[in-house]
């Protein structure tokens, strides 16, 4: 590392603030959680005593594993950002009356400090992962035998995957902490148009329909199951692409009909955030839709292993998007502050403001719920005639899997708006 990113990770870690600790710890406890699961899913593609299942589907469950470290570590270290320039330009704000402020250090010497710091601590949390790990390995005779075997990988594991999984962990926590601190975009990000979404569903549902057999619903045409997963996917690509275009229409539409201020506010703002929640909103839709197609044909038995990769997988979508919503509320923050001050100087009250912001927020989670499930319910016919084997888990495993991503989408709804009231308050005080 450079002389000046040496030099911005020594100010950054003497002016530590709880949330960079918070930050720290809640990195390192991500990264040794995510190489238990690694260890767990090495363990199942790869047991020791019992017949080897095909590999595929485990080691495709470790992507999403270590997308989900990617996109976390990034959430947390752009939120972590954002606080320490807010906190820094409050600072030089009060010394500028005195004197003037030191410069502040370049984004190529804070992405070399973020990146390191977040290198160093991604390693000692996978050590302390692969440790916590082997003292899991002394309750496995306590614990269910589907859960034991994947408690049954430690000192038996080959030494290159571990190593591998010393060096790559570290590695993507680092990328993942650099992107997330950039400066001002110059150009702004290209926008699918909105006829891609819904024809990609459309493709996708008659791709679909075309191949189901009703003669032989219990079985695939030959050659059919790549054309099966590849409409399946198409269905989800589609749903999540639909969905800023669905919320930009709707606002668009609501404040057309507005008749009171916050109704007209709300809107508007509904509509100029929805390329921002485009993301979140998307992977939200393409979890429950998974859950939703899951629970309506999938077989009615009890949870078993072969769930593990696709519950796995809607698992950390889920978990990314609600990170992405929290962050994108935060990050929005000085924009939404700005708009509160318009107005207000125009004579809006703050329970106007107040209730139009919470409003822009929940309609489009409200919006995104019951098309996702709309999706899922379309594409289950297929599923459940036998047609499309994509995606074939427990109906219970599905039921697990819904509560899981209502669950963390309610969680991240309650964060976003305690952060909206809390920038409400200095409204109220000057109001």
């Amino acid at each position: 590392m450079s002389g000046a990113g040496a030099r911005v990770l020594r100010d950054v870690w003497h002016g530590a603030s709880r949330v960079d600790a918070v930050r720290v710890l809640a990195g390192a406890a991500l990264a040794g959680g995510a190489t238990i699961v690694l260890l767990c899913l090495l363990a199942w593609a790869r047991p020791s005593e019992h017949p080897a299942p095909a590999p595929t589907g485990p080691l495709l469950a470790a992507l999403p594993v270590l997308a989900a470290v990617a996109v976390l570590t990034a959430v947390g270290t752009r939120l972590a950002v954002l606080h320490r320039h807010d906190r820094a330009d409050r600072a030089r704000h009060a010394r500028a009356e005195v004197a003037e402020g030191p410069p502040a250090p370049g984004h190529g010497a804070e992405r070399g400090a973020v990146a390191t710091e977040a290198g160093i601590t991604a390693l000692v949390g996978t050590i302390a992962g692969m440790r916590a790990h082997l003292l899991l390995r002394s309750v496995r005779d306590s614990v269910p035998p589907s859960v034991g075997r994947l408690l049954e990988v430690g000192a038996e594991a080959h030494w290159p995957g571990l190593v591998a999984l010393l060096v790559a962990m570290p590695t993507i926590a680092a990328i993942a902490a650099a992107s997330a601190v950039r400066g001002p975009s110059t150009r702004s990000s290209p926008r699918v148009p909105p006829y891609v979404g819904p024809l990609l569903v459309l493709a996708g549902l008659l791709g679909q329909y075309l191949i189901a057999d009703p003669a032989r619903p219990e079985e695939l045409p030959h050659g059919a199951l790549p054309a099966a997963v590849g409409g399946y996917a198409a269905v989800l690509i589609g749903a999540a692409l639909t969905m800023p275009w669905l919320v930009a229409w709707l606002g668009g539409g609501w404040a057309a009909r507005a008749r009171r201020a916050w109704t007209l506010c709300a809107a508007r703002r509904m509509e100029a955030a929805a390329h921002g929640l485009a993301l979140p909103l998307g992977l939200t839709t393409i979890a429950l839709a998974v859950v939703t197609t899951g629970r309506l044909a999938g077989d009615r038995t009890p949870v078993r292993m072969a769930d593990a990769p696709l519950f796995l997988t809607v698992a950390t979508v889920s978990l990314c998007a609600a990170a992405m919503l929290f962050a994108v509320v935060v990050e929005y923050g000085p924009a939404r502050r700005e708009t509160s001050r318009t107005l207000h100087s125009i004579g809006a009250t703050t329970p106007t403001d107040r209730r139009a912001a919470l409003v822009a927020l929940a309609v489009p989670v409200l919006v995104c719920v019951p098309t996702a499930i709309t999706v899922g319910t379309l594409a289950a016919w297929p599923a459940h005639e036998g047609a499309n084997p994509f995606p074939t888990v427990s109906t219970r495993t599905a039921l697990l899997g819904t509560v899981w991503a209502v669950g963390l989408l309610v969680a991240a709804l309650i964060a976003a708006a305690a952060v909206i009231l809390r920038d409400e308050r200095p409204q109220r005080r000057r109001a």
